[in-house]
């Protein structure tokens, strides 16, 4: 394994990826019908879409009004599947733990979650039942609302060189882990909870073509899908190897993920590096003509 830089010189600079974006907002006063299963007639829907620049958003807010339609429907049940209609990337999104309830709740949540957004993206917000308690609505929302804001904190790792064979895990960790692997446009590559020792995580993904990838590291309960991710909410200390190398240590609160960047094959050079290149070749052409 060959990396550009030392551990220890990437531990002491502590840099991070940074975007380019603004809040993105999609709210509809409803009312939506939470009826049955993803897909079933009658359920809510409603769509926005992304304008901003391609970014990688780190949070999801969430705000709506739900009201008991059939008696013994639990607030838990009524649930949203977000999906990206560009991708054709999709994930659950449960807003509520709550049981049983009457009448009508306001339901709040702000949830650690990555969600992979390009200029023109259009999002769909399904409103769906976990369990469908009978025939028609069982619960229905109003004054829906989801806000999609601020990038993960993402630490780069380094470089590797082209042909490396990846093991990565969550040895030495304290808690009950989970992992996973995607490129940078947001593709799931694989994911695991208890493929290490006892509650620890391994993936395996062998050799990697040339291109960023995203090392996403969380605790137990954490959901992982193409475009998506949701973090779950043990904590502890996290430990994440790359190859038996240690390249992330730290204490892991609950509900958030640790974001680990790293590119194979060469790094393509930022546009002001191609300026700083394009100096250098007119100025080396200049001695030449001398």
């Amino acid at each position: 394994m060959k990396i550009s830089r030392s551990l220890t010189t990437m531990l002491v600079l502590g840099f991070s990826a940074s975007y380019s974006f603004a809040d993105f907002t999609v709210s509809n006063a409803g009312p939506l019908d939470s009826v049955g299963a993803i897909g079933t007639a009658g359920n809510g829907y409603f769509t926005g879409t992304y304008t901003g620049a391609t970014t990688l958003f780190g949070n999801i807010s969430f705000s709506g009004d739900l009201t008991k339609v059939i008696s013994g429907t639990y607030a838990s049940e009524a649930r949203w599947n977000i999906s990206n209609l560009n991708t054709g990337f999709s994930q659950s999104f449960q807003p509520s733990t709550t049981s049983s309830y009457s009448g009508t709740i306001s339901v709040t949540k702000d949830s650690s979650a990555l969600v992979w957004a390009n200029a023109g993206d259009t999002f769909g917000f399904e409103s769906y039942e976990y369990f469908d308690d009978g025939a028609g609505p069982d619960s229905t929302w109003n004054n829906v609302s989801f806000t999609f804001s601020r990038g993960p904190s993402i630490i780069n790792i380094g470089n590797y060189s082209s042909g490396t064979d990846f093991t990565i895990d969550t040895e030495s960790s304290s808690f009950d882990t989970e992992l996973a692997l995607y490129t940078s446009t947001g593709t799931l590559l694989g994911n695991d909870d208890d493929g290490g020792t006892g509650t620890l995580s391994l993936l395996t993904p062998g050799v990697l073509a040339d291109g960023d990838y995203y090392i996403v590291a969380g605790g137990y309960n954490s959901t992982f899908a193409n475009g998506f991710a949701f973090a779950g909410n043990a904590t502890g200390n996290m430990n994440v190897n790359v190859n038996g190398t240690s390249v992330y240590a730290g204490s892991h609160p609950a509900g958030t993920f640790d974001v680990l960047e790293f590119t194979v094959g060469s790094p393509v050079p930022e546009p002001a590096s191609f300026a700083v290149l394009g100096l250098g070749a007119v100025a080396l052409l200049r001695r030449r003509k001398k």
